[in-house]
């Protein structure tokens, strides 16, 4: 079965994020998740839990009869949740995890996802999902073509 360029990029996307481990020299070990329904993040409250979260895409204008380039938004939230005697500020770990994400989605290549888009970093955002579960929102676009006739290619 084929599978569109776009679920490669989320795909791909989310492999990165579990590259992200203290072994590998970062600050913490992310594991990233793709809910498998709407809504169903509220039921995934672990520490280090990246969720992928594919948000409302665009084409971007062109002028090709050939390809169709679009801009495809991901949020990356990532969910921190420190013991009562965590002795290091919430901040502190909020800018460690969006850091961390960052280095691994821009270092050498991967910004370029095999070649299957451009990683184009937006916005990180502060969330608090309940009282126990905070956590920092990375955002970020891809854009990527497609051929027109079949999203399932590259131009």
């Amino acid at each position: 079965m084929s599978v569109p360029i776009v679920e490669q990029i989320a795909v791909k996307i989310a492999a990165l994020v579990d590259e992200i481990t203290v072994a590998a020299g970062f600050n913490q070990t992310l594991t990233a998740v793709r809910p498998k329904r709407i809504h169903l993040e509220s039921d995934i409250n672990t520490d280090g839990t990246v969720i992928v979260e594919q948000e409302e895409d665009a084409v971007i204008e062109t002028d090709s009869n050939t390809v169709v380039l679009w801009r495809q938004p991901f949020t990356l939230q990532a969910l921190v949740i420190d013991s009562d005697d965590a002795t290091t500020a919430i901040d502190t770990r909020l800018n460690q995890v969006r850091s961390d994400i960052e280095k691994k989605l821009m270092t050498g290549d991967n910004w370029e996802l095999d070649g299957l888009g451009e990683i184009l970093l937006k916005s990180a955002t502060k969330f608090i999902a309940d009282p126990q579960v905070a956590g920092i929102a990375v955002n970020i676009d891809v854009l990527y073509e497609v051929n027109k006739t079949d999203p399932y290619s590259q131009s």
